[in-house]
Protein backbone atom coordinates (compact mmCIF):
# COMPACT_ATOMS: atom_id res chain seq x y z
CA UNK A 1 0.00 0.00 0.00
CA UNK A 2 2.99 2.31 0.19
CA UNK A 3 3.98 1.98 -3.45
CA UNK A 4 3.84 4.73 -6.03
CA UNK A 5 0.87 3.17 -7.75
CA UNK A 6 -1.15 3.24 -4.56
CA UNK A 7 -0.40 6.95 -4.29
CA UNK A 8 -1.56 7.37 -7.90
CA UNK A 9 -4.84 5.86 -6.85
CA UNK A 10 -5.06 8.13 -3.84
CA UNK A 11 -4.20 11.22 -5.83
CA UNK A 12 -6.71 10.59 -8.56
CA UNK A 13 -9.49 9.64 -6.17
CA UNK A 14 -9.14 5.99 -6.99
CA UNK A 15 -10.90 4.95 -3.89
CA UNK A 16 -11.69 1.90 -1.70
CA UNK A 17 -13.77 0.18 1.00
CA UNK A 18 -15.83 -2.83 2.17
CA UNK A 19 -19.32 -4.17 1.45
CA UNK A 20 -22.51 -2.86 3.05
CA UNK A 21 -26.16 -2.64 2.08
CA UNK A 22 -28.10 0.38 0.84
CA UNK A 23 -30.72 1.65 3.32
CA UNK A 24 -34.03 -0.19 3.57
CA UNK A 25 -36.70 2.21 2.31
CA UNK A 26 -40.30 2.43 1.19
CA UNK A 27 -41.98 4.62 -1.41
CA UNK A 28 -42.72 8.24 -0.52
CA UNK A 29 -45.98 9.90 -1.56
CA UNK A 30 -48.38 12.80 -1.03
CA UNK A 31 -47.24 16.22 0.18
CA UNK A 32 -43.95 14.79 1.41
CA UNK A 33 -43.15 13.65 -2.13
CA UNK A 34 -43.99 17.09 -3.56
CA UNK A 35 -41.71 18.78 -1.03
CA UNK A 36 -38.88 16.35 -1.71
CA UNK A 37 -39.24 16.80 -5.48
CA UNK A 38 -39.04 20.58 -5.09
CA UNK A 39 -35.83 20.27 -3.08
CA UNK A 40 -34.27 17.95 -5.65
CA UNK A 41 -35.19 20.28 -8.52
CA UNK A 42 -33.70 23.26 -6.68
CA UNK A 43 -30.49 21.31 -6.10
CA UNK A 44 -30.17 20.26 -9.74
CA UNK A 45 -30.96 23.77 -11.05
CA UNK A 46 -28.19 25.54 -9.12
CA UNK A 47 -25.33 27.20 -10.98
CA UNK A 48 -22.00 25.86 -9.75
CA UNK A 49 -18.29 26.60 -10.02
CA UNK A 50 -16.31 24.70 -12.65
CA UNK A 51 -12.86 24.81 -11.03
CA UNK A 52 -11.14 24.85 -7.65
CA UNK A 53 -7.63 25.67 -6.43
CA UNK A 54 -7.09 24.43 -2.89
CA UNK A 55 -4.87 23.08 -0.12
CA UNK A 56 -6.06 19.70 1.16
CA UNK A 57 -5.25 16.80 3.45
CA UNK A 58 -5.60 13.36 1.89
CA UNK A 59 -5.95 10.29 4.10
CA UNK A 60 -6.30 6.58 3.38
CA UNK A 61 -7.09 3.73 5.74
CA UNK A 62 -6.84 0.00 5.01
CA UNK A 63 -5.54 -3.22 6.58
CA UNK A 64 -5.11 -1.52 9.95
CA UNK A 65 -2.92 1.24 8.52
CA UNK A 66 -3.66 4.93 8.03
CA UNK A 67 -1.67 7.72 6.42
CA UNK A 68 -2.31 11.42 5.79
CA UNK A 69 -0.63 13.70 3.25
CA UNK A 70 -0.82 17.45 2.78
CA UNK A 71 -1.30 18.45 -0.84
CA UNK A 72 -2.18 21.18 -3.29
CA UNK A 73 -5.19 20.25 -5.40
CA UNK A 74 -6.39 21.95 -8.57
CA UNK A 75 -9.35 20.58 -10.49
CA UNK A 76 -11.57 21.69 -13.36
CA UNK A 77 -14.69 20.25 -14.94
CA UNK A 78 -15.16 17.72 -16.28
CA UNK A 79 -12.11 15.63 -15.30
CA UNK A 80 -8.91 17.69 -15.11
CA UNK A 81 -6.88 17.35 -11.94
CA UNK A 82 -3.45 18.36 -10.68
CA UNK A 83 -2.25 17.14 -7.31
CA UNK A 84 1.04 17.75 -5.55
CA UNK A 85 1.66 15.55 -2.48
CA UNK A 86 4.13 16.65 0.19
CA UNK A 87 5.93 14.85 3.01
CA UNK A 88 5.56 15.97 6.67
CA UNK A 89 8.39 18.48 6.16
CA UNK A 90 6.64 20.05 3.17
CA UNK A 91 8.99 18.55 0.58
CA UNK A 92 7.36 17.46 -2.71
CA UNK A 93 6.83 13.72 -3.03
CA UNK A 94 4.63 13.23 -6.06
CA UNK A 95 3.06 15.37 -8.75
CA UNK A 96 0.09 14.00 -10.66
CA UNK A 97 -1.87 15.55 -13.52
CA UNK A 98 -4.71 14.18 -15.63
CA UNK A 99 -7.18 15.49 -18.19
CA UNK A 100 -9.46 12.53 -17.59
CA UNK A 101 -8.07 10.59 -20.56
CA UNK A 102 -4.37 10.32 -19.79
CA UNK A 103 -2.25 10.89 -16.70
CA UNK A 104 1.34 11.82 -15.88
CA UNK A 105 2.99 11.19 -12.52
CA UNK A 106 6.38 12.45 -11.37
CA UNK A 107 7.82 10.61 -8.35
CA UNK A 108 10.49 12.88 -6.87
CA UNK A 109 11.65 10.24 -4.39
CA UNK A 110 12.76 7.81 -7.08
CA UNK A 111 13.29 10.19 -10.00
CA UNK A 112 10.77 8.19 -12.02
CA UNK A 113 7.92 9.40 -14.20
CA UNK A 114 4.82 7.39 -15.17
CA UNK A 115 2.41 8.00 -18.03
CA UNK A 116 -0.64 6.15 -19.24
CA UNK A 117 -4.30 6.11 -20.13
CA UNK A 118 -7.05 6.37 -17.54
CA UNK A 119 -8.97 3.76 -19.61
CA UNK A 120 -6.49 1.00 -18.73
CA UNK A 121 -7.91 -2.07 -17.00
CA UNK A 122 -5.61 -1.45 -14.04
CA UNK A 123 -7.08 2.02 -13.48
CA UNK A 124 -10.60 0.59 -13.65
CA UNK A 125 -9.72 -1.48 -10.59
CA UNK A 126 -9.81 1.81 -8.69
CA UNK A 127 -12.24 3.89 -10.76
CA UNK A 128 -14.95 1.31 -11.51
CA UNK A 129 -16.55 1.26 -14.94
CA UNK A 130 -19.88 2.40 -13.47
CA UNK A 131 -18.23 5.75 -12.59
CA UNK A 132 -17.45 7.65 -15.81
CA UNK A 133 -14.07 9.39 -15.79
CA UNK A 134 -15.79 12.61 -16.83
CA UNK A 135 -17.67 12.61 -13.52
CA UNK A 136 -14.48 13.23 -11.52
CA UNK A 137 -15.18 16.92 -10.83
CA UNK A 138 -18.80 16.16 -9.92
CA UNK A 139 -17.68 13.71 -7.22
CA UNK A 140 -15.17 16.27 -5.91
CA UNK A 141 -17.75 19.05 -5.73
CA UNK A 142 -20.73 17.17 -4.28
CA UNK A 143 -22.78 17.37 -7.45
CA UNK A 144 -24.49 14.86 -9.73
CA UNK A 145 -25.47 14.71 -13.38
CA UNK A 146 -29.13 15.83 -13.68
CA UNK A 147 -29.81 13.00 -16.15
CA UNK A 148 -28.79 10.51 -13.46
CA UNK A 149 -31.83 11.61 -11.47
CA UNK A 150 -34.23 11.62 -14.45
CA UNK A 151 -37.37 9.80 -13.30
CA UNK A 152 -35.77 9.27 -9.91
CA UNK A 153 -37.95 7.78 -7.17
CA UNK A 154 -38.18 9.29 -3.68
CA UNK A 155 -38.16 6.81 -0.80
CA UNK A 156 -38.02 7.12 2.97
CA UNK A 157 -36.32 5.01 5.64
CA UNK A 158 -37.43 4.11 9.17
CA UNK A 159 -36.03 7.40 10.49
CA UNK A 160 -37.98 9.49 7.99
CA UNK A 161 -34.93 10.41 5.92
CA UNK A 162 -35.57 10.86 2.21
CA UNK A 163 -33.46 8.97 -0.34
CA UNK A 164 -33.62 9.61 -4.07
CA UNK A 165 -33.07 6.54 -6.25
CA UNK A 166 -31.89 7.26 -9.81
CA UNK A 167 -30.79 5.02 -12.65
CA UNK A 168 -27.54 4.65 -14.57
CA UNK A 169 -26.61 4.04 -18.23
CA UNK A 170 -25.37 0.49 -17.52
CA UNK A 171 -28.72 -0.57 -16.05
CA UNK A 172 -26.84 -2.56 -13.39
CA UNK A 173 -26.37 0.09 -10.72
CA UNK A 174 -28.53 2.59 -8.87
CA UNK A 175 -27.49 6.06 -7.70
CA UNK A 176 -28.95 6.91 -4.29
CA UNK A 177 -28.80 10.47 -2.93
CA UNK A 178 -29.54 12.02 0.45
CA UNK A 179 -29.47 15.73 1.31
CA UNK A 180 -28.86 17.62 4.54
CA UNK A 181 -31.16 20.29 5.98
CA UNK A 182 -29.56 23.00 3.86
CA UNK A 183 -30.18 20.95 0.70
CA UNK A 184 -26.52 20.05 0.23
CA UNK A 185 -25.68 16.55 -0.98
CA UNK A 186 -24.70 14.60 2.14
CA UNK A 187 -24.46 11.03 0.76
CA UNK A 188 -24.11 9.66 -2.76
CA UNK A 189 -24.26 5.88 -3.04
CA UNK A 190 -23.83 3.65 -6.07
CA UNK A 191 -25.47 0.31 -5.32
CA UNK A 192 -25.79 -2.96 -7.20
CA UNK A 193 -29.33 -3.05 -8.59
CA UNK A 194 -29.77 -6.77 -7.83
CA UNK A 195 -28.00 -7.27 -4.51
CA UNK A 196 -28.47 -3.76 -3.04
CA UNK A 197 -24.80 -3.80 -1.98
CA UNK A 198 -23.03 -0.43 -1.88
CA UNK A 199 -20.28 -0.46 -4.50
CA UNK A 200 -19.17 3.15 -4.05
CA UNK A 201 -20.09 5.84 -1.55
CA UNK A 202 -19.20 9.49 -0.93
CA UNK A 203 -20.14 11.24 2.32
CA UNK A 204 -20.04 15.04 2.23
CA UNK A 205 -19.92 17.55 5.11
CA UNK A 206 -18.65 20.98 6.15
CA UNK A 207 -19.95 22.87 3.13
CA UNK A 208 -18.59 26.34 2.39
CA UNK A 209 -19.98 29.10 0.20
CA UNK A 210 -18.59 29.39 -3.34
CA UNK A 211 -18.71 31.98 -6.11
CA UNK A 212 -21.96 30.45 -7.42
CA UNK A 213 -25.26 29.19 -6.00
CA UNK A 214 -24.03 25.80 -4.85
CA UNK A 215 -21.71 25.38 -1.87
CA UNK A 216 -18.43 23.43 -1.88
CA UNK A 217 -17.88 20.46 0.50
CA UNK A 218 -15.22 20.88 3.17
CA UNK A 219 -14.77 17.14 3.69
CA UNK A 220 -15.44 14.05 1.57
CA UNK A 221 -15.11 10.44 2.71
CA UNK A 222 -15.05 7.69 0.07
CA UNK A 223 -15.63 3.96 0.53
CA UNK A 224 -17.34 0.99 -1.12
CA UNK A 225 -17.17 -2.69 -1.99
CA UNK A 226 -15.56 -1.97 -5.38
CA UNK A 227 -12.56 -0.26 -3.78
CA UNK A 228 -9.56 -1.32 -1.73
CA UNK A 229 -9.35 1.30 1.05
CA UNK A 230 -11.26 4.18 2.61
CA UNK A 231 -10.17 7.69 1.65
CA UNK A 232 -10.85 11.17 2.99
CA UNK A 233 -10.27 14.58 1.43
CA UNK A 234 -10.33 17.61 3.73
CA UNK A 235 -10.16 21.03 2.12
CA UNK A 236 -7.91 23.07 4.40
CA UNK A 237 -8.06 26.26 2.33
CA UNK A 238 -9.93 27.16 -0.84
CA UNK A 239 -7.56 29.49 -2.69
CA UNK A 240 -9.84 30.25 -5.61
CA UNK A 241 -12.77 29.09 -7.71
CA UNK A 242 -11.46 30.95 -10.77
CA UNK A 243 -10.98 29.15 -14.12
CA UNK A 244 -7.66 27.31 -14.40
CA UNK A 245 -5.42 27.35 -17.47
CA UNK A 246 -5.35 23.93 -19.16
CA UNK A 247 -1.54 24.07 -19.11
CA UNK A 248 -1.67 23.56 -15.34
CA UNK A 249 -2.85 20.01 -15.98
CA UNK A 250 0.20 19.16 -18.07
CA UNK A 251 3.40 17.93 -16.42
CA UNK A 252 6.83 17.96 -17.99
CA UNK A 253 8.84 15.13 -16.43
CA UNK A 254 12.42 16.26 -15.67
CA UNK A 255 14.99 15.07 -18.21
CA UNK A 256 16.99 13.06 -15.63
CA UNK A 257 13.92 11.00 -14.61
CA UNK A 258 13.36 7.47 -15.89
CA UNK A 259 10.02 7.48 -17.75
CA UNK A 260 7.76 4.41 -17.81
CA UNK A 261 4.29 3.81 -19.18
CA UNK A 262 1.85 2.07 -16.87
CA UNK A 263 1.80 -0.97 -19.15
CA UNK A 264 5.59 -1.30 -18.90
CA UNK A 265 5.43 -1.01 -15.13
CA UNK A 266 2.87 -3.81 -14.84
CA UNK A 267 5.00 -6.13 -16.98
CA UNK A 268 8.02 -5.85 -14.72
Amino acid sequence: MRSSLVIICLAALLLGGCASKAPQTEQLGGVALDDAAERLNLFLAQSCVAAVDSDVNLSWSAYGQEETYSAELQAAAPASLRLALNDPLGRPLLLLATDGKTFTLADNRKAVGYTGSTALHFIRRFVPSFIPTNDLFLWLSGRVRPETMHRAAARTDANGRIWWHGGSPDGKTVHILAFDRKNHLSRHLVADKKTNEILFEADYSGYRSSDEDCAWPGKISFSGKALEADYTIEYEEIVSFDPIDKKQFQITIPAHFTVKTLQEYLQE
